[in-house]
């Protein structure tokens, strides 16, 4: 993961500088995102900490430990007050020896900077002691739960909290925590910009590989290769429970917002859409490409991927400081009306990039009006589904929005000519 454990630190005090002093805060590492594949990185984005079971608690108040601890001492029994405790499932003998040794408390402490770190079985204890004082309880929901599923396990710990805590007000805290992660530092902007220009080197060998004759499922095998060759802190999206981790949508296919078969043989004269993520140190690029498999656009294709790039262009001219994500979106429609395509578009032409393919905007989820500042890092992807045609075209580049404007991140060739002499055959 990126960052230094001072860095950890001053996130979780910007966090802890929003709620009072007689709250606490509990995040769970699972989160509760109804789709496990858009998992919630929160705990991860305070503490460094990327495991599955792992509950932080922090209390601005302070928490009260190590009663035994400081039984013999000049302390008398009363304990040590601290602010922060990440909670961690202690691995097994049987695990560690068929596994191997996961980091230790102390590694992860190092790494995080977190005050303590116990073992998970220690919360419950500490957490009822505490909440007896307690006001608020901020919890983590990143996400609508949905009323048709049973709780998370998280959710339902939290049920029979306020059950037993009936006096203290339960509260979200999700959002604070989005809203910081919506402005990246100088240190997520470096892993970004490894990203995107990983991605950009394996997207340009796929293009050159994926010709008339071969499979789709080659773009995959090539990606795989690609990521796994270049080491641990490069993963694609299939290590995030995707079917896939590309999108290799050659015809037909390539009007499939998510097509994920990659099962088709590509056909002299196909459009191929590419669109995959991969992630540096924990952090994604997104990036999506369309070419001729043949390596020469038709005059039709040529047409309405020249529409498509033109679009693109316009709503990075659209992003500076104070202008939104909507002003981008209604950039590229303004182009597709010029046109007379608008009604062949689809879906939102942009989202934030992060943690997550598909990070967190700071007010609220998918908000498409909060002012861009420096360091919101975005993807735009403009796409137009011609289905009396056959196919589909989607470019997607990243962007910084710096003090003046913004930065676009590495990308893979998308001038035609450029396509062209790429793909030559």
């Amino acid at each position: 993961m990126v960052g230094q454990p001072a860095t950890y630190q001053a996130r979780r005090q910007s966090l802890l500088a929003t709620v009072s002093s007689s709250s606490l805060i509990l995040i769970d590492s699972a989160g509760t995102a109804p789709n496990p594949v858009l998992a919630d990185r929160n705990l991860c984005y305070l503490t460094g900490y990327a495991g599955r079971d792992a509950i932080l608690l922090l209390a601005p108040g302070g928490i009260m430990v190590e009663h035994d601890e400081t039984r013999g001492g000049p302390e008398l029994a009363r304990g040590r007050r601290v602010c922060e405790i990440l909670f961690v499932r202690e691995q097994e003998a049987h695990q560690a020896f068929m596994d191997g040794r996961q980091a230790t408390f102390e590694d992860i402490k190092a790494q995080s900077g977190v005050e303590r770190v116990y073992p998970l079985s220690r919360l419950d204890a500490i957490l009822s002691r505490t909440l007896m004082d307690a006001e608020q309880l901020w919890i983590n929901v990143p996400g609508a739960p949905p009323l048709d599923r049973p709780l998370s396990p998280y959710l339902a710990y939290v049920s029979r909290l306020r059950e037993r805590f009936s006096w203290v007000q339960v509260r979200n805290i999700a959002r604070h925590i989005h809203n910081l992660r919506f402005v990246k530092d100088a240190g997520e902007i470096a892993a970004l910009r490894q990203a995107f220009a990983a991605q950009s080197e394996i997207f340009e060998t796929i293009m050159r590989a994926l010709k008339p004759g071969e499979n789709e499922s080659l773009g995959q095998a090539v990606l795989e290769y690609e990521v796994g060759r270049r080491g641990k802190r490069y993963r694609s999206m299939a290590a995030e429970a995707y079917e896939a981790g590309i999108v290799v949508a050659s015809g037909p296919n390539s009007l499939i917002p998510h097509y994920m078969a990659n099962s088709r043989d590509i056909q002299d004269g196909d459009l191929v859409l590419i669109d995959g993520c991969i992630s540096y140190d924990g952090y994604y690029a997104d990036i999506t490409r369309t070419f001729p498999a043949n390596g020469r656009f038709t005059p039709r294709q040529r047409e309405i991927y020249s529409i498509v790039l033109e679009a693109q262009q316009a709503a990075f001219e659209a992003l500076r400081p104070g202008a939104t994500i909507l002003q981008a979106h209604r950039a590229i429609y303004d182009v597709f009306k010029r046109y007379g395509v608008e009604q062949y578009s689809y879906g939102n032409c942009g989202h934030s990039i992060g943690l997550t393919i598909h990070d967190p905007h700071g007010r609220f989820q998918d908000d498409r009006e909060q002012p861009l500042e420096p360091g919101v890092v975005l993807v735009i992807e403009p796409f137009l589904m011609m289905r009396d045609d056959g196919f589909g075209v989607r470019i997607e580049d990243g962007v910084v929005i710096t003090e003046h404007g913004h930065e676009l991140l590495p990308g893979p060739v998308k001038e035609i000519a450029a396509v062209e002499a790429l793909c030559q055959r």
